[in-house]
């Protein structure tokens, strides 16, 4: 047997090993977590991300939703969408396309965890249900909005203009870190640097200047070499979330090399959304979220110990103890959930500084 061989057998071997520990150690096994595949750099100050904001009580990505966040909920970060309309109005909205079929699923049911659903024109209403870049602000604002998913009763909150988020978050001390979602396609990247022109002229209008961290972030590689190299003063990161199935490389889905290819100093990884597959993924998603994890956690402490750059990882959507528990003990710098209560709780109890 050839020199080669024998390391291709071993390394074949060394996989299923880890594999079937992770297995074992899943909500399915014994509900444990591999600590020592976690980062050797554990991280002391931890961002407990409110996704949208309260949306177990008001519509997402809305000024109420974000203040219940941070003052009831203990949040001490946030992540918030954002879209363009035909006349430069950066909003704070999910749905870029209202006809895509993720949005088509949200207007009819909404998500589990929110109390609100998306609203717009009916279908049979085509002049208006167009994507967001195609529409005035006022045109935006006049046909869409939010109702209770349970009653239809259509709420007065308000979606807010990016504006007027950055005028709220900067007077919030409690607030440390804001993520915001660019949701421009791929197929649309030339209206990235319009976005980001925007962007940087209202930042740059507000006095003082905000305190809290700001990270764009895009899943398009497209949108990132746009406007990486000509708007160096934001932090961008790349903004990888996991397909439900069909992974057979599993480097090939690692975030942290991404970042270090755009010299991000943030890299995120998202749970991938599967409940509405006709046949359940035959691995268990968090067993190979938790791989790939591992393998970014050892990417990003080599490039640690030869470079001295630390990229932070952020994780993302989690509302369950467990695994906030296990995320937490492998030693990511943040998870996005919709309960941040509960997370502020786990991460004090587990010795993170928040404040």
């Amino acid at each position: 047997m050839t020199s080669k061989k024998k390391k291709r057998i071993k390394f074949v071997v060394c996989f299923w090993i880890i594999l079937i520990f992770l297995n074992c150690t899943s909500r399915h096994g014994m509900a444990k977590c591999p600590t020592r595949m976690g980062s050797v750099f554990l991280p002391e100050h931890f961002s407990v991300i409110a996704r949208r904001g309260s949306v177990t009580k008001f519509p997402e990505n809305t000024i109420p939703a974000f203040q219940e966040a941070l003052n009831v909920d203990g949040a001490n970060s946030l992540q918030a969408d954002l879209s363009l309309t035909l006349d430069r109005k950066v909003v704070l909205w999910h749905d870029w396309d209202p006809n895509s079929p993720m949005a088509l699923i949200r207007q009819e049911k909404g998500e589990p965890v929110e109390k609100f659903k998306p609203s717009g024109p009916s279908l049979r209403e085509s002049r208006w249900r167009k994507k967001v870049s195609e529409l005035t602000f006022t045109e935006f604002t006049d046909h869409y909005g939010y109702e209770d998913k349970i009653t239809h009763a259509k709420t007065n909150v308000k979606i807010p203009t990016l504006q007027e988020f950055i005028e709220w978050a900067t007077q919030q001390d409690k607030l440390k870190l804001v993520l915001l979602k660019l949701k421009i396609p791929a197929d649309e990247s030339r209206l990235a640097p319009v976005m980001l022109e925007e962007i940087r002229r209202i930042i740059g209008g507000i006095v003082p200047a905000p305190r809290f961290q700001l990270i764009l972030l895009t899943p398009h590689k497209e949108v990132l070499n746009l406007v990486r190299n000509q708007f160096d003063e934001f932090l961008f990161s790349y903004d990888r979330e996991l397909p439900p199935v069909g992974i057979v490389n599993y480097h090939g889905f690692t975030t942290v090399p991404s970042a270090m290819d755009f010299k991000n100093s943030f890299a995120s990884i998202g749970f991938p959304v599967h409940a509405s597959l006709p046949d359940p993924p035959t691995l268990d998603p968090w067993l190979v979220y938790k791989f790939i994890l591992t393998l970014d956690f050892r990417i990003r402490d080599s490039y640690k110990k030869s470079t001295s750059n630390y990229i932070k990882i952020i994780s993302w959507t989690f509302n369950d103890e467990k695994k906030m528990r296990c995320l937490i003990n492998l030693g990511v710098d943040g998870i996005v959930t919709d309960k941040p209560k509960m997370l502020r709780r786990i991460a004090s109890d587990m010795g993170k500084i928040l404040d």
